[in-house]
């Protein structure tokens, strides 16, 4: 198992990438995926990415990119890299099977029952949500304003407007 660094390092080389998050995706869910498929589209150009992800409450339809998510999951393509974020593997629905057959599969979580799934893991309770965890893993400079705001958005959700003893 690999120690989390930079998301550019760890998708060297990948052509494929897949995002998903947990069944009925709440404001972390969305905003920790969004935020990184905004990113690889916005940085690293020559990566497709893909978000298979449960479809989101209308509320969310702020975040630029929330109409490419793929809610059907029913795809066949195989994929270098697949980043679950914001729960374990098991809580993927039918993203699941996508996941199990990706070559290459990252964790990104923040919940204390989570021992990671992936094969590379960043795992931290005492983080306040998956979304703080995916700003530490991107390069601040490369982050715009709809990242920021789809971050945003997940950190506000999962600290109840940053009320929460871990915020």
């Amino acid at each position: 198992v690999k120690i989390m660094s930079r998301l550019e390092e760890l998708l060297q080389g990948a052509k494929k990438v897949a995002l998903s998050g947990h069944i009925r995706p709440d404001g972390d869910c969305v905003g920790s995926v969004m935020s990184v498929y905004q990113y690889i589209k916005k940085n690293m150009p020559e990566i497709e990415v893909k978000v298979f992800l449960e479809t989101p409450a209308s509320v969310f339809y702020c975040i630029e990119g929330i109409e490419n998510i793929d809610s059907s999951m029913e795809t066949t393509e195989e994929y270098d890299v697949f980043i679950a974020m914001d729960c374990t593997a098991d809580r993927l629905g039918n993203a699941q099977r996508i996941f199990d057959k990706a070559k290459t599969k990252i964790n990104i979580d923040h919940h204390v029952s989570n021992f990671g799934c992936g094969d590379v893991n960043y795992l931290r309770v005492d983080a306040s949500s998956a979304s703080e965890l995916v700003f530490e893993l991107l390069e601040e400079e490369k982050l715009d304003m709809e990242i920021a705001k789809a971050l945003y958005i997940g950190i506000i959700h999962d600290t109840g407007v940053l009320q929460y003893s871990n915020t």
